[in-house]
């Protein structure tokens, strides 16, 4: 079938193309910015939802047929600044892709085969011209790919537009509290709910991560850098919540050192606590609280966590 042939032969050219491409930066991304996209095949328009409310509208090209550009609802898992095509390097004025790439996961996939995309055919936006992907023209690319990021879901068909969005909600990233610990080492931390998106990092067993979003089988995360990133279900395990926090503590200021070579810094004030992160001898923190035996504290996350007082002092 042809157009299995040419999905095959597109899948391979990205993956072959854009592992050394440019991802976007996710130091200050939101974690629930509550963004949504619906693309109109039939009008070829393109609208941008926040919180419910349609805030722009650009227009777009799709499949020069109608089983070209799938239908239904996706999560957007992965950007990339100047994306390569067949040899051709990004930004080079022959590139089709244009200067973004914004790719959502159909069916699984890595995000590289289907994506909203610039182009070098300006006069094609608004039509049904592409070979599945959707078009935008430069200044439209550049402004949504600012505004939203990896994890919103994106709704696609060819049906009436009403300024609503009637896409499917588990696509979307779901606000969710608490933590996950780390299974495994090495375990990537990536910048969206896919195993084609970029890594951020990589973590080790037994690291506590705030859980701030869920999506399909993905944990949204909260580094100690404070950058958002997501990791796989199948390598964390979401903690039970913990009892709260006892409350004889009295708020205090100013600093304390670690004191020890390795010192717990814990979820609650408890020994039995999860370990929110580890510091070395010396590590300076943030003072909020104390009580008979503990130290409450604040993150260079924002973090509410605690340190015992056997192991650290008042600076």
């Amino acid at each position: 079938m042809k157009y299995t042939k040419w999905l095959l032969i597109f899948a391979l050219a990205f993956t072959a193309l854009l592992g050394g491409l440019i991802p976007a930066s996710t130091a200050e991304a939101a974690t629930t910015p509550g963004y949504q996209v619906e693309i109109n095949k039939k009008t070829n328009k393109l609208y941008l939802y926040q919180d419910g409310q349609v805030t722009k509208t650009y227009p777009v090209a799709t499949g020069r047929t109608k089983d070209l550009t799938p239908e239904g609802t996706f999560t957007m898992v992965v950007k990339i600044v100047a994306p390569g095509w067949k040899g051709i390097p990004g930004g080079d004025p022959k590139n089709p892709l244009g200067k973004r790439w914004m790719g959502f996961s159909v069916k699984g996939d890595s995000g590289r085969i289907y994506g909203v995309h610039g182009t070098n055919q300006p006069e094609s936006i608004g039509s049904n011209a592409s070979s599945g992907c959707v078009r935008m023209g430069e200044e439209n690319l550049l402004e949504l790919y600012k505004l939203i990021p990896e994890g919103t879901p994106i709704w696609i068909h060819s049906g009436k537009s009403t300024n609503k969005w009637l896409g499917d909600s588990s696509y979307a990233v779901q606000p969710s509290k608490g933590q996950v610990k780390v299974k495994g080492n090495k375990v990537n931390i990536r910048t969206g709910p896919s195993t084609g998106s970029f890594t951020i990092e990589q973590v080790d067993n037994g690291l506590v991560l705030e859980n701030t979003g869920y999506v399909k089988d993905w944990y949204q995360v909260r580094l100690q850098s404070g950058k958002i990133g997501f990791i796989n279900n199948a390598f964390a395990t979401k903690l039970a919540e913990q009892n709260p926090p006892s409350s004889d503590f009295t708020d205090a200021s100013g600093k304390i050192v670690a004191i020890e070579n390795i010192v717990n810094v814990r979820s609650a004030p408890a020994l039995n606590a999860s370990i929110v992160q580890r510091v070395s001898k010396g590590t300076i923190l943030t003072l909020t609280g104390v009580s008979n035996e503990w130290y409450r504290i604040k993150t260079s996350s924002g973090a509410t966590a605690y340190v015992h007082k056997t192991v650290a002092t008042k600076n």
